[in-house]
């Protein structure tokens, strides 16, 4: 994995002090006691605007709770501006677009593994009709199966306030953590996004202040 990206400190960098604070977010979350019995849950990192932060949490905490032993699965679900892939140094050919389109079940040539105990789901792509697709029976089955197959689903989702896809992704979710950067996130855009996904039904665990 030599295209690993210089972000994903929890792999190239795990004793930093930026590490441990992704390991004590992963606690955060574990005491929120979010697991039901014999399922996986569903967790999704959200933010108000893009470029706050989000896909970086993500994608470190995604490797925290393999380091620990979790069967983990992270899914690219911006289909807007897909980022996980090069975080993970990975293509973007074959994801989730092409999954939500076909009729084919998830099975390995949608999502790859790239450490012990973690895959995968890139974006595969930026569809012409997102909210349509994310908001389709077929995403619910997606979920519907990854929670038989795995300890913690995590959801990389746009931003809160550009678009509606993340307020339809917080039907499917356990949880939702909100991503604001300390110098950028404006505190009214951060409200904002908290009452939009609470509309949406969500059970908001908590923010995240990033940078």
């Amino acid at each position: 994995m030599s295209l690993l990206s210089n972000v994903l400190v929890t792999e190239t960098d795990p004793s930093s002090a930026v590490a441990e604070a992704y390991r004590s977010l992963r606690t955060f979350i574990r005491h929120k006691k979010l697991k039901k019995s014999g399922k996986g849950i569903v967790l999704m990192i959200a933010s108000p605007k893009a470029q706050e932060g989000k896909t970086t949490t993500v994608s470190n905490l995604a490797v925290t709770f393999a380091q620990d032993g979790q069967e983990v699965i992270v899914v690219d679900c911006n289909l807007r501006q897909p980022y996980l892939h090069a975080i993970y140094g990975m293509p973007n050919d074959t994801g989730l677009a092409q999954y939500l389109k076909s009729a084919s079940p998830a099975k390995g040539s949608f999502f790859k593994a790239v450490f012990p105990n973690l895959h995968v789901m890139a974006a595969g792509g930026q569809p012409s009709n997102p909210s349509e697709l994310l908001g389709s029976p077929r995403m619910a089955e997606l979920l519907d199966q990854l929670r038989q197959q795995y300890d913690v689903i995590l959801l990389d989702s746009p931003s809160v306030l550009d678009f509606t896809d993340a307020g339809l992704l917080a039907e499917y979710s356990d949880g939702i953590m909100l991503v604001a950067k300390y110098g950028r996130t404006k505190r009214e855009w951060a409200k904002q996004a908290k009452i939009r996904l609470e509309q949406s039904g969500a059970r908001m665990l908590g923010m995240i202040i990033n940078k």
